[in-house]
């Protein structure tokens, strides 16, 4: 028979591994906004990602002491996020003739999937910390950490469609206004020499 004092231990011990996996997909989670924030070509989702950066940072610094405070040692280690892969002969070809608009639009579809997996992971972290009758504290820092990852996820869902509207008009403005002084520079160079 079980007794509570090892039931406790085993709750304790699972709640740490738990709040571990939360902390290595934040810590890939920093590594990737601190890319994206660097290549980011436009201003608004810069602050966004910056903003995101500072949130998640909190959220590491919030699961560590959460874990220490369990008797755990934080992990430094990085999860794999849920990113989308094309085939190798597909990706080749997106990265050598992808223009830096169409990069951004991709990345920023990339991000709304990355967050919408981080929620889940925390509303299912949740679900099972509850069934397991598991530290209310541990809990408390998963439901605000899946507020601010929500957040984020909702602002990309609600602004992915209108961001990447203007960046294709613009490109295709400026393919245009290119083509239109290719043919400029076609005709004066055929004007001067007849």
């Amino acid at each position: 028979m079980i007794q509570s004092s090892d039931t406790n231990a085993l709750t304790q011990a699972t709640t740490v591994v738990g709040l571990s996996l939360a902390l290595a997909y934040e810590n890939a989670a920093v590594d990737r906004l601190e890319r994206r924030l660097s290549e980011s070509i436009i201003p608004e989702m810069r602050e966004k990602l910056n903003r995101h950066l500072l949130q998640t940072r909190e959220q590491q610094e919030r699961l560590k002491e959460r874990i220490r405070a369990l008797g755990g040692e934080p992990i430094s280690e990085r999860g794999r996020l849920a990113i989308p892969e094309p085939p190798q002969s597909l990706k080749s070809m997106i990265e050598i003739q992808s223009t830096a608009n169409e990069r951004e639009v991709w990345e920023s579809l990339n991000d709304l999937i990355i967050e919408k997996a981080e929620a889940i992971m925390y509303e299912g972290g949740i679900h099972a910390l509850e069934l397991l009758r598991a530290d209310k504290k541990a809990i408390n820092v998963l439901q605000k950490n899946l507020k601010e990852e929500k957040s984020f996820g909702d602002w990309l869902e609600k602004n992915n469609r209108r961001i990447a509207k203007r960046l294709m008009k613009k490109q295709l403005i400026e393919k245009e206004r290119n083509k239109k002084e290719a043919t400029n520079t076609t005709t004066e160079t055929a004007a001067a020499y007849p």
